[in-house]
């Protein structure tokens, strides 16, 4: 996690603030899998965790900060569902029957995400920080496995490809899947959308 969007707590009385962080964590993560942008605030904050405003201000150093953080881990959640169905693919089945299967798993798996969350997420990002280096670099493990999945598969139709490429062609990629839900465009998550992913990862990844 980038350190630009951890939350911060004052020096003074470590442990008892080291209790505090994990409660108040555990408390922005409840609001925001819940993905109402209205409660992405220190009142409900303050409710959800027991603590009392007061104590926010003193402790936090930004409220948002712990929201960013909140919205970055359920975004790093689903992406290990993701790379979980590389990880799943079975070795004798083809490149074809692979793409599909992964594409329909990730519909599936973003439909889950309010892409409001999203934008948040991304709009207080950039405001904050501008474009970070490291902001696509969730999808870089899900590259590293398919070059393993791909060496492993015996079916002779995954192109074999470095770890390095591999990086690339991932976050091109997950452009391509992602931008169109994160768009509200209305053709995310159809049938005319899933054609053309599996079409351009198949000219991509096909041996």
């Amino acid at each position: 996690m980038s350190k630009k969007i951890a939350p911060k707590f004052s020096s003074t009385k470590q442990k008892r603030s080291g209790k505090t962080l994990d409660e108040l964590m555990q408390a922005a993560l409840i609001i925001a899998e819940e993905a109402d942008l209205k409660n992405f605030n220190s009142r409900k904050l303050s409710e959800k965790s027991g603590y009392s405003l007061g104590t926010l201000v003193k402790r936090l150093g930004s409220v948002e900060n712990i929201f960013l953080w909140a919205v970055k881990k359920i975004r790093e959640k689903y992406s290990k569902e993701f790379v979980q169905q590389i990880k799943d693919i079975d070795k004798n089945l083809t490149l074809d029957a692979a793409l599909e299967r992964i594409i329909d798993k990730f519909f599936i798996i973003f439909k889950k995400v309010n892409v409001k969350t999203i934008q948040y997420f991304q709009d207080r990002m950039f405001k904050k920080n501008g474009f970070m280096p490291d902001f696509y670099d969730y999808t870089d493990v899900g590259a590293i496995e398919w070059v393993k999945t791909a060496k492993n598969n015996k079916t002779n139709t995954f192109r074999q490809m470095s770890e390095d490429e591999a990086k690339i062609l991932f976050r091109m990629n997950m452009t391509l899947i992602e931008r169109p839900f994160v768009e509200g465009k209305a053709i995310a998550g159809t049938e005319r959308h899933r054609k053309i992913i599996i079409e351009n990862l198949r000219r991509l990844f096909k041996k």
